[in-house]
This record gives structure tokens, C-alpha cells and sequence, in this order.
């Protein structure tokens, strides 16, 4: 039986039983079915203050300046709170906390408020109407963190309209705002069926990748990996400053891959001024290297690297060219200062063309008294010439010239009929080297079928004659905003047609529009990044997070058992030398 029992007038009929039915005994019952079981008092109220009581409750504290109730256990539950279909433990407060939570244990696996679900509910769920649901602060350690087996570490979900609100937002004075690892996985992963999956805005970089931070050196991620069934993988653009950037240490600092008919890399050079649609530069290595696996017998318009020009040149060499395979043109020649007039002239002269692969050698010698004269050619002479050709002709006077003695050991003789007979001579050779031998020229051969119809100059046998060499089609389109991409679908048809001049004009008015397009495109950076909502930390600075966080250690300090002193160290309590120890007790054998 109970020590002490208070019974109201009405009693409910509740008995005090186990989970088995059988009887409990307790230190003090009260009980009744209309009012309160057990109500306790602490502490005097201030003059026209009172402490209402709804709804009754089995057991109900109220205390004027110190707690209502407060439950302590040197082992298990200071206070626990039960229910079937409503909250165990319901805590209110009009101006403070509803609820809080405290922790002395200096380690990170204890917990001021801990929540647990065993049954597929929420272990935390913080709700309110227009406040933050959540909050977290830390001083030293993480302000939330979520942690899962198999879904989602963190979630958040903004049903706002807009970007105004979003479903996670995070920020940083001096560091980052959101920060996302992962073993496996993707660090930061975002999805989204109307709009940018994930966007990075700001006035630096708006998302950077960093290839370093992909540590593990043995496998193929990406600092940044773009993915687009239909649109751009990958869309960077800048007002001033690079468009995309990117850097390797070891490998390649841009790489470009396409499965179908367009180019591994493609640049468009959209402007006026200076520029070009790529642009290669290398310190000790190649500024631009082109290489092809296709067969010019199968397709005769393949090159590993092509160079085509509407009005100039297709290709410009500054500086020293060498070709090591064989050399097809239609015409040719050189190109210098004049000499007369070098600052305002050129001089053109055209190349000497021959069906058979020549050399041409040529000087100038003086016979003897006796009319003979010994001509030394090259040491390599007849290692590489046959087929030798000679012609003679007499300077200065009536004489009969002819080679007396044909090519010998690299050399001939001159007979004139009179001495001291001054003679101009020339000799050619056909080459006779290993690749010259390999590489004869046919000077009349058929197109071959797949070339037959096609002409290598087709401007010159009238408008309806085919090129060999059709201009690529212009992929201007594809990268112009859609205000621009009518006129830049018919920019190629109309290059034979438009002046230089007003060729200049259109791509005048071309950046008129794309400059206009990055403005309003700006414009609306910086409204999306006016209408983002600056949701400052419970502490808006270090200084007053720290203030904040001494005035609830202040505050819980009056609830810290008799004798426990917290170190200053976070990873250490200990007693306060203080309080006198509790004598040991004997220990028995």
C-alpha cells in the first residue's frame, strides 16, 4: 500500500500496475478524474500574479523564481514522459526556451537534446510558422550535422516561389558557404526539372572545380563534370574575362570529346577585332597539333589539319616551314620586300614546275690558254641525280663551247675553240634518293570515282561546278544567343556575297546584341543576388556567438550539481578541489 494517499472527491479508479498487471508501490498517490493528481508549490508570486492551471494534469509543479518540477537520477532518467497518441514530454515557455536541453560530458557522443525514432518517425522535428524550424550553433564544432545509413545526410525542401527561398542555404564570411564530400558518391549533387540543377552566382568565381581536390591520383574524376541530354554539358561565359578555364598539371588542360559529326573542341572567333576561333601557344612544345586516322582515298577531304579562308589566307606561316611528306599545289612562288622599294612594294616571282622531280645546278667558269676549263659539282652529286642534262653559253665574245668530258667523280670539262673564254653553264639531274624513288610524280592520272564531278577551283568552270573541298558547315549558330541565330544560320551563305565592310557592320551590331544580352543577363545575377534573403546565424558575428554561449552557460549554471566544476578545456571535466570527497568504502573479502 501506499506510505501516503490523498484522494479527491471524485476518484478516476486507476490502480498503479506494471506492464504485467501486477501492483506498484509508490511513495505518494494522488489521484481524481477532474482535476489534478498531485499539485506542489515552490517560492512566493509577485503581487497580482497567477499561476493558472490548464489543463489539470496527474502531476503539476509551479515554482515562483526557481524550476516547477525537476527530476534527478545518479544513473537513469531524470524525468521521463510517456504517451500513446500525444507527446511524451510537451514543454512551453512564453518568453525563454520551450525546452532545453544541457550536457556536462566533455566528449561529442552525449548530447544536450537527443531524439530518437525506432519506428520510421522523425528522431528532431523543429516546426514553426515563420521563424527558423532548426537551429544549430557551435563555437569550435559543426552548427548542424546530419548523418545517414542510406539516404540523404541533410535535406532541405523550400516550397517558395522563386529562387528567394532556397531548400538549403549556407553562407561564410571568410570560408565557404556549402561544403560537400563524398567517398563514393558525388560531394554536392543537385537535381532540378525546371531550372539550373545547381548555380553557382557570384561576383568571383560561381562554381569553381578543383582537379587537386579530386586526391585520389589513381583515378579518373573531374573537378567539374557537366551532363546534358540535349543542351550544354558544361556553359561557362564572362563579361571581360575568360569564358572556360582550364588547367592541368599533368595532363591536358582542356579536353573536348564527340561521338558524332561535330568537333572534339569548336571556337568561334565572333568579333571585329583581333582573335581567332582557337588559339594554340605552347612554351617548348607544339602551339597546335592535328592528327587524323582517315584515308584521303576514302575521303578526300579530311586533313588532320584544315585551314579555309572565304577572302584570305587559309593558311599563314611566319617563320620556317617544313613539309617531310609530299607537296601538292595548284601554283606557287615567293614573296618579298621589293628591292627597289621595300618599304612599299612587294616582288612576286612564280616557281619553276617540271613533270619530273629536278635538280638544277649553274655557274660560271673561265677556260684556259688552251681552251679547257674542269667544273666541280657537289661530293653528293651522283648519289642523287641521274639522267643528266647540260646547257653551255658563251659571254663576252664568238666561241664555240662544249662539254669535252661528261660527269665523272662529281665533275665535267668545258673545251671552247679559243682560250680565255668566259662560259655560263647549267646542269640538271633527275633525283635518284630513296623517297624520290618512292614518290614518283604521275603527271596525268583520273580523279578517282569518288572525286569525279568535283573540281579542285570550281570558281573558275562556272556556279554550277562542285568542289572537291566544300567549306565545312558553319556551326556560328549554335553558340550565338537566339536573338543572333536566324542571321548567323545565313553568315556562311552570305561571305561571297557582303563586302569586308559590311561584314564589319554585322558583327558590330552582333556584339551590340550579345553585350546587351550579357547586361540584362547581369542584371538578373544581381536581382537574384538581392533577392536571396540574408538569414544571419542565431550569433551574427564570432564575438557575439561567444556572448551568447557564456549567457547560457550563466543561464544553466544554477542547474549544475553540487561539486561539478566544467574544465575550460573542451575535452575535460572535473571536480572542484572544493568540494570535500566522499570517504571510500572498505572493501570486503
Amino acid at each position: 500500500m501506499a506510505l501516503v494517499a490523498g484522494f479527491d472527491p471524485a476518484a478516476s479508479g486507476q490502480q498503479p500496475v506494471d506492464e504485467n498487471g501486477d501492483p506498484v508501490p509508490v511513495g505518494v498517490w494522488g489521484d481524481s478524474d477532474v482535476g489534478g493528481g498531485v499539485f506542489g508549490s515552490s517560492g512566493v508570486l509577485p503581487s497580482g500574479t497567477t499561476v493558472f492551471i490548464d489543463p489539470p494534469a496527474g502531476v503539476e509543479g509551479h515554482g515562483a523564481d526557481g524550476p516547477g518540477v525537476v527530476g534527478r537520477s545518479p544513473a537513469g532518467n531524470g524525468v521521463v514522459g510517456e504517451s500513446l497518441q500525444a507527446p511524451g514530454v510537451l514543454a512551453r515557455s512564453s518568453t525563454a526556451s520551450g525546452l532545453l536541453g544541457v550536457t556536462f560530458s566533455p566528449t561529442d557522443d552525449s548530447h544536450g537534446v537527443f531524439g530518437s525514432s525506432t519506428t520510421g518517425g522523425n528522431g528532431v522535428t523543429g516546426f514553426v510558422g515563420g521563424a527558423t524550424g532548426t537551429i544549430g550553433s557551435s563555437v569550435r564544432g559543426f552548427g548542424v550535422r546530419g548523418t545517414s545509413g542510406e539516404n540523404a545526410g541533410v535535406m532541405g525542401i523550400s516550397f517558395a516561389d522563386g529562387g528567394s527561398a532556397p531548400g538549403v542555404f549556407g553562407t561564410g564570411d571568410n570560408t565557404m558557404g556549402v561544403l560537400g564530400t563524398s567517398s563514393n558518391g558525388p560531394g554536392v549533387y543537385g537535381v532540378s526539372q525546371a531550372t539550373d540543377a545547381i548555380a553557382g552566382l557570384t561576383y568571383g568565381v560561381g562554381v569553381s572545380g578543383v582537379s587537386g581536390l579530386h586526391v585520389v591520383t589513381d583515378s579518373t574524376g573531374s573537378g567539374v563534370s557537366g551532363h546534358s541530354h540535349s543542351g550544354t554539358g558544361v556553359r561557362g561565359s564572362s563579361d571581360d574575362r575568360v569564358g572556360v578555364r582550364g588547367v592541368s598539371l599533368s595532363s591536358d588542360g582542356t579536353a573536348g570529346l564527340t561521338t558524332g559529326s561535330g568537333h572534339g573542341v569548336s571556337g568561334v572567333h565572333f568579333s571585329a577585332d583581333p582573335g581567332g576561333g582557337v588559339s594554340g601557344l605552347s612554351v617548348v612544345g607544339n602551339g597546335v597539333e592535328g592528327f587524323t586516322f582517315a584515308d584521303t582515298r576514302r575521303n578526300p577531304d579530311v586533313a588532320a589539319v584544315r585551314g579555309q579562308s572565304a577572302n584570305g589566307f587559309a593558311g599563314l606561316f611566319v617563320g620556317r616551314v617544313r613539309v617531310t611528306g609530299f607537296l601538292s599545289k595548284s601554283g606557287g612562288g615567293f614573296t618579298v620586300d621589293h628591292p627597289a622599294d621595300p618599304a612599299n612594294r612587294y616582288l612576286s616571282h612564280s616557281f619553276v614546275e617540271s613533270p619530273d622531280m629536278l635538280n638544277v645546278y649553274s655557274g660560271t667558269v673561265t677556260t684556259d690558254r688552251s681552251g679547257k676549263a674542269r667544273v666541280k659539282l657537289p661530293s653528293y652529286f651522283e648519289a642523287l641525280n641521274r639522267d643528266f642534262r647540260y646547257q653551255l653559253t658563251v659571254i663576252g665574245t664568238f666561241s664555240q663551247a662544249v662539254i669535252s668530258e661528261e660527269i665523272s667523280d662529281n665533275s665535267f670539262t668545258i673545251a671552247t675553240d679559243t682560250g680565255r673564254v668566259k662560259v655560263c653553264w647549267q646542269v640538271t639531274g633527275v633525283r635518284t634518293d630513296a623517297w624520290a624513288e618512292a614518290n614518283r610524280v604521275t603527271p596525268e592520272h583520273r580523279k578517282p570515282d569518288g572525286e569525279r564531278g568535283t573540281y579542285l577551283h570550281p570558281e573558275l568552270f562556272g556556279r554550277k561546278a562542285v568542289a572537291l573541298h566544300p567549306a565545312p558547315p558553319a556551326r556560328v549558330a549554335e553558340v550565338v544567343p537566339p536573338e543572333l541565330s536566324d542571321w548567323a544560320g545565313r553568315l556562311p551563305a552570305d561571305l561571297g556575297q557582303v563586302s569586308g565592310q559590311k561584314l564589319i557592320g554585322y558583327v558590330s551590331r552582333a556584339r551590340r546584341v550579345l553585350r546587351a544580352a550579357w547586361a540584362a543577363d547581369r542584371k538578373r545575377a544581381e536581382k537574384r543576388l538581392g533577392a536571396i534573403p540574408q538569414l544571419p546565424p542565431p550569433a551574427v558575428g564570432r564575438a557575439e556567438l561567444r556572448e551568447q554561449w557564456q549567457a547560457v552557460r550563466d543561464a544553466v549554471d544554477a542547474m549544475r550539481p553540487q561539486g561539478l566544476e566544467v574544465s575550460q578545456s573542451p575535452n575535460r571535466a572535473r571536480q572542484s578541489s572544493s568540494s570535500p570527497r566522499r570517504p571510500r568504502r572498505a572493501r570486503r573479502r
